[in-house]
Order: C-alpha cells, then sequence, then structure tokens
C-alpha cells in the first residue's frame, strides 16, 4: 500500500491568503511570493516523519530509502526556512530521529498535513527588498497514524488556528522564514467544544445559538471526526490507515463556522 503526502490543501491555501483589502487580481507579485514562501515553510513542517509503507514502520525500509526520505525534507528545509532560523536545523535532526530510530518499531505514520486557510496583512518589504514583515492568520492541520506505549493504535488528526507576526527573507533569490512573533493559538478541538455547548445550551433554552440544517450537518460531520480519532482505538495499521484517509480537512476545519457563529464571543 502505497499512500503519497497529499498537499491539494496547499493550492486552496493559496488562493484564500489575501493580504488585508489588496485586491488579489492587481497584487504585487513580491507580496504574492513572501505569502507562498509563508506557507511553503508550514506545510514543509508538516511533513516532519514523512515515508511510506505498508505497516506504518521505517523497518522495511532499506538505509538507501530512508536516506531519500531525509535528503527530499532537508532540501525542502533548506528552500523555506533561512539559514539563520533555528528550526531549520532543528526540524531536520527531529525528522531523522523520526525516520532512524523512532518508527523503526513503532507505528508513527504521518499521512497529510499542511495549510488549509491563510490571511496575510500589513505586509512591509524592507527599502533593499531583502525582508519582509507581515501579520499572518492560518489554519493548519496535520494526520497521522500513531501507536502509543500500550501498544494501541490510533488517528490523530489535530487542526488549529494561529495568529502571528513573521519575517521573511531573501537568501538566494528565494523567500524564506525567518522567525515567527509570539503566536495565539486556538485549537480545532477546543473551536469543536465552544460550538457544541452552544448548540445545547439553544436546545436547553430554546435561544442562544440556532444553527440552520446546514450548520447543523457540520456538526455531524465533526462529531464522526471526533469517533474516528479521539473515541477510537484501531486493532490494524491498514484499519487506521483507512479511517484517516477517509478525513477531509476542510469538512472538519471548524474555524469558518465558529467565526461564522461569533468564534470566542459564543454564550457559554
Amino acid at each position: 500500500m502505497k499512500t503519497g503526502f497529499k498537499f491539494g490543501v496547499a493550492a486552496v491555501a493559496l488562493t484564500a491568503c489575501i493580504a488585508g483589502s489588496t485586491i488579489w487580481a492587481n497584487a504585487d507579485s513580491e507580496d504574492e511570493a513572501i505569502k507562498e514562501a509563508f506557507i511553503g515553510s508550514q506545510n514543509v513542517s508538516q511533513q516532519i516523519g514523512h515515508f511510506e509503507s505498508d505497516n506504518g514502520k521505517t523497518d522495511q525500509l532499506s538505509d538507501e530509502q530512508i536516506q531519500g526520505y531525509i535528503d527530499d525534507f532537508n532540501a525542502k528545509m533548506d528552500k523555506y526556512y533561512s539559514s539563520d532560523n533555528i528550526c531549520r536545523q532543528t526540524y531536520k535532526e527531529i525528522n531523522e530521529q523520526r525516520l532512524r530510530k523512532d518508527a523503526k518499531d513503532t507505528v508513527m505514520y504521518k499521512v497529510d498535513g499542511g495549510v488549509l486557510d491563510c490571511t496575510c496583512s500589513h505586509i512591509k518589504l524592507s527599502a533593499d527588498g531583502t525582508s519582509a514583515t507581515m501579520h499572518v492568520e492560518y489554519v493548519e492541520w496535520g494526520n497521522w497514524v500513531e501507536q502509543n506505549e500500550e501498544g494501541q493504535i490510533k488517528v490523530i488528526a489535530p487542526t488549529g488556528q494561529t495568529s502571528t507576526d513573521v519575517t521573511m527573507v531573501k537568501e538566494d533569490g528565494q523567500w524564506k522564514l525567518q522567525s515567527m512573533g509570539q503566536e495565539s493559538l486556538l485549537s480545532g478541538s477546543d473551536a469543536i467544544s465552544d460550538l457544541q455547548e452552544a448548540e445545547q445550551k439553544s436546545d436547553a433554552k430554546g435561544r442562544a445559538v440556532a444553527y440552520s440544517a446546514e450548520q447543523q450537518e457540520q456538526l455531524q460531520v465533526f462529531d464522526e471526526y471526533e469517533q474516528k480519532t479521539l473515541f477510537t482505538e484501531y486493532d490494524s495499521f491498514s484499519e487506521a490507515l483507512q479511517a484517516a484517509e477517509s478525513i477531509d480537512p476542510n469538512e472538519i476545519n471548524p474555524f469558518p463556522l465558529w467565526n461564522e457563529m461569533g468564534g470566542s464571543s459564543l454564550e457559554k
């Protein structure tokens, strides 16, 4: 069984990444390159530990195959992370550790991951054109099959919405991520809990939040997603992989509905 690392979500993100009120059709090409490079950096970080195998482990891979995955990941890190970004070397070391050691005897299989949505604003280019700062709000997700210390196999597929300030630099003609400021992070599980709690209060009081039929269907999708991930242990890697591959990241992204229903202002 071969499961490729899917980045269709990145294509969606690129079309969704809009700088403030700037009209997309007239956006400056340099701004677009900066935003594309940032998204690339976050997609690469979701590739940490990626490999392909039939049992979710690297024990069936040759040293040459493992080295090929390492070389591919390292090249992407060099492309999207600046030479002075501490994550550039740290992520390389984590990735190699996963492939050569952690995933040798334990199922630790990355299925998918990447940026689902991204909004970039306040892009400021330096006078010499070699650095830029911007504010970024983006949603990303990861999806992997993992075996815990008790030998139980689970599907882990979190989403998260992050707000942060970013500095990008230009090296060898390529925009790269240099640093990210203090991040404000909201987990998808918390957003789903907000939505579900608001629904329950609406049922109890006959007010608070009134969900449309379409929104009710979305809540049902969240319930099914949580059942596949939080509340299920699988008997085999293949069974867990099938469940993981059945999850559509755009369907289980709670933030569009969470924002639509008022976000943090949802009645508690």
